[in-house]
């Protein structure tokens, strides 16, 4: 009897220890690369007419990843410097910080959100457009660029394509 107390007494003891010492899976570590390019397009949803952007990103992206590997989100945080150009106008905007936070759900994105500044740009008359707040760039399939958040504060669209209207 004594044998089987102890054998019981020890098997509790291991259940224990194991429960104990067992460690969820863990998630893999994120990975961290620095962003510092440029690009060009052409957009024709902002004026009645197309306009040219040349972009200038620095910062950095960092992507996470669920126990399996698969990607759960993305993170970016950037700055940016637009060059807006149209009609033989041009508008060079000022750097602006904002963040960009993108979420996957079984391997899919489900929203890019973007928030911070969205664009700062001076324009000829003195004033300065801004726009600041967060967008949803899954809620805008196609646009590649915007400079109207979904929630936040506009800057003058009508003024920012007077400028570029000649």
């Amino acid at each position: 009897m004594r044998r089987f107390r102890l054998l019981v007494l020890l098997s509790l003891l291991a259940l224990s220890a194991t429960g104990v010492l067992a460690h969820p899976a863990a998630a893999i570590e994120p990975t961290r690369v620095p962003i510092d390019d440029t690009a060009t397009f052409e957009v024709t949803d902002i004026c009645s007419f197309p306009v040219t952007i040349n972009a200038t990103f620095v910062g950095t992206e960092t992507t996470f990843y669920d126990q399996s590997g698969e990607v759960t989100r993305i993170q970016i945080h950037n700055v940016e410097q637009d060059v807006f150009s149209a009609n033989g106008q041009t508008l060079t905007g000022l750097p602006f910080t904002f963040n960009i936070r993108v979420l996957f759900v079984d391997g899919e994105v489900t929203h890019v959100y973007a928030s911070g500044l969205v664009e700062r740009v001076p324009l000829p008359d003195g004033t300065v457009f801004l726009s600041a707040g967060r967008l949803d760039f899954a809620a805008h399939p196609g646009s590649d660029f915007r400079i109207v958040p979904d929630v936040g504060r506009s800057g003058d669209v009508a003024a920012f394509c007077a400028a570029l209207a000649g």
